[in-house]
């Protein structure tokens, strides 16, 4: 008896298709919980072996849910990973009884407390699902149309989320376009990627947007648009940019004047340097700027501005590059980038001379 209690007091999941579940569910005046994971996600193993074993998760659980989990990469996981676009690790599903989408939870929790309360949030009224009804029945308020696109975004309902964000930009005049109840849809990227009607009316409108938004916001936007672009030239997935469009691109940052964003400016001073094939500016930028740069940013920026010279490197310039990696090495936290950064140094700045020029 008491070892029967133990296994019934945890999340009961079910060998069911997500048909069955969704017909037992019926049945059961339940919803359906859908567990996406996959065999290599660390978070997911976390999450089924500490938090939804416990006893107070299961309780809850078992009696609002038929539950039941899926690997995303085998079988039947791959097309309810396509159907609600599952991209990250572990998410949770839950769905009504015909199944559409109530609710998603993405990422682990620390305790079962903050799992409950984030599965308990979607069954209020701010629910996707109860949402999703509202809009079907006609509600157009404004107030009404923010909250339900934030909803979709957390969701990662991406594509309805921008239909309605446009809907709801479409009546507004300029002002009310520039003002702080509507910066969300500027300032999130996938709302308004690059290149996009959004972006391209933000760049036109900055100094509006400054004054109904603030200028720390609205430049940090801005500048955030820079900095991917730069950083993909750096880290070498952009390979066709020229001179002439660095320049272009330096032109048009000193036009904005933003504030508190010198960063960029070296940005463009290091890839101009290494386009020029000048390794003693690129050496003496290097020194300046990964030093204080956070460990994600020395990870990607790092090593393909130095690869792509090569050969250029003398070997004086070789032994300031081992110590700057070695003092890299004893500054970051991450162990991977340690690792590889020890690595370069002992091995990789040696072969630099067998390197391809970009």
């Amino acid at each position: 008896m008491f070892v029967l209690i133990s296994v019934f007091a945890q999340t009961n999941f079910q060998n069911l298709t997500l048909e069955k579940a969704l017909e037992k569910a019926k049945t059961e005046d339940k919803y359906v919980f859908v567990d996406c994971y996959t065999s290599w996600c660390g978070p997911c193993k976390m999450m089924a072996e500490k938090i939804l074993p416990l006893e107070e998760v299961g309780a809850y659980m078992n009696e609002h849910f038929v539950c039941v989990k899926f690997d995303m990469e085998k079988g039947e996981g791959r097309d309810i990973a396509k159907k609600f676009r599952v991209t990250s690790y572990p998410t949770f599903l839950m769905l009504k009884t015909d199944g559409s989408l109530l609710h998603r939870v993405i990422g682990g929790t620390g305790t079962g407390e903050e799992f409950l309360k984030k599965v308990q949030e979607g069954l209020d009224e701010n629910s996707i699902g109860k949402l999703e009804v509202r809009y079907m029945n006609g509600n157009r308020d404004m107030d009404f149309l923010m909250k339900y696109i934030e909803a979709l975004v957390q969701a990662c309902d991406v594509e309805k989320a921008k239909g309605i964000a446009q809907e709801v930009l479409v009546s507004l005049d300029d002002d009310e376009k520039c003002s702080a109840p509507y910066w969300f849809i500027y300032e999130n990227r996938e709302l308004s990627p690059v290149g996009s009607g959004n972006m391209v009316y933000l760049l036109k409108h900055v100094e509006k947007f400054r004054q109904g938004v603030g200028v720390e916001k609205v430049d940090a936007a801005v500048a955030g648009l820079f900095e991917m672009q730069l950083e993909d030239i750096l880290r070498g997935r952009n390979r066709n940019a020229t001179l002439a469009d660095v320049e272009d691109a330096e032109k048009l940052l000193e036009s904005y004047h933003l504030t508190g964003q010198e960063h960029l400016n070296g940005y463009i001073a290091l890839i101009k340097a290494v386009m020029a094939e000048d390794t003693d500016e690129t050496l003496r930028l290097c020194k300046e700027m990964f030093p204080k740069m956070s460990d994600e940013k020395v990870s990607y920026l790092y090593f393909n501005p130095i690869t792509s010279l090569g050969e250029k490197w003398d070997k004086k310039q070789k032994k300031e590059l081992e110590a700057l990696t070695r003092q890299l090495a004893e500054q970051v936290q991450m162990s991977q980038l340690k690792h590889s950064l020890t690595n370069f140094a002992n091995v990789g700045i040696s072969l630099l001379d067998q390197m391809k020029k970009r």
